[in-house]
């Protein structure tokens, strides 16, 4: 009762400009209370902590935002509104504080390849993903950017994934038996099993948090949960880029 009626209020209460950006950098009042969250939970000592609104701060970790009184004797998992601009909070926070990976942890031999160009794209992708069937005809319109495609079978959902996926690898055009697949909906040809990367792909997406397909990661990192239209994921490959 006291979580929801907390959260009724939060959504009640108009967010002051100052505290819906985050300090460049923190007061000593700031130090202290994201000190007395680390105590609390050790688990946030690589979080963002900003104001949220009047007597509530959040915590950023990986992309999942809480929000927590500042005595620290409520916390709110959760969508919070912001009735003065009918926003959510979530969106807005997620925006100022992108969550981002290691590039140079992508192996990109574990990649299917498709396009040239002097920029490049990460994608970790699901062949039986209906999303992912719905970005791939955007990621083919892009120009002057290779993308790095990783298969990347969520077997929980699509069961037969992993062998597609595996199946692809072994072709000898892998972004043609992509395409094919994925866009057009034509299996692969039998071929003779190969070593494919997949598992590493697993092991690679949960050793750095990817959960979901399609994940696209710009060539600065920043992590996109989701699929784009081609125009608006060429703008962000190219501002990534700089």
């Amino acid at each position: 009762m006291l979580k929801h009626l907390c959260i009724l209020i939060a959504m009640l209460v108009s967010v002051a400009a100052a505290a819906a950006e985050a300090q460049a950098e923190a007061s000593p009042a700031e130090t202290q209370f994201a000190a007395r969250v680390h105590e609390r939970f050790p688990g946030t000592q690589t979080a963002v902590i900003a104001p949220a609104f009047p007597g509530f701060h959040y915590v950023d970790k990986d992309g999942e935002v809480l929000f927590i009184r500042d005595d620290l004797s409520v916390l709110i998992s959760g969508n919070v509104i912001d009735l003065t601009t009918n926003r959510s909070m979530l969106i807005d926070i997620k925006a100022r504080n992108p969550r981002r990976v290691d590039v140079s942890k992508l192996n990109v031999a574990d990649a299917i390849h498709f396009g040239h160009g002097s920029k490049r794209l990460y994608v970790f992708s699901d062949p039986d993903c209906p999303y992912c069937r719905s970005l791939q005809p955007e990621i083919d319109k892009l120009h002057d950017v290779e993308v790095f495609l990783f298969p990347f079978p969520l077997t929980g959902l699509h069961p037969g994934a992993k062998d597609v996926a595996s199946s692809i690898w072994c072709q000898p055009d892998r972004a043609a038996a992509w395409d094919d697949y994925v866009v057009r909906h034509i299996s692969p040809k039998p071929t003779a099993a190969c070593a494919s990367p997949i598992d590493r792909n697993v092991a690679l997406a949960s050793a750095i948090g990817l959960r979901a397909t399609p994940t696209i990661v710009l060539p600065n990192g920043v992590v996109i949960e989701g699929g784009e239209m081609a125009d608006r994921l060429q703008a962000q490959v190219a501002e990534a880029s700089r």
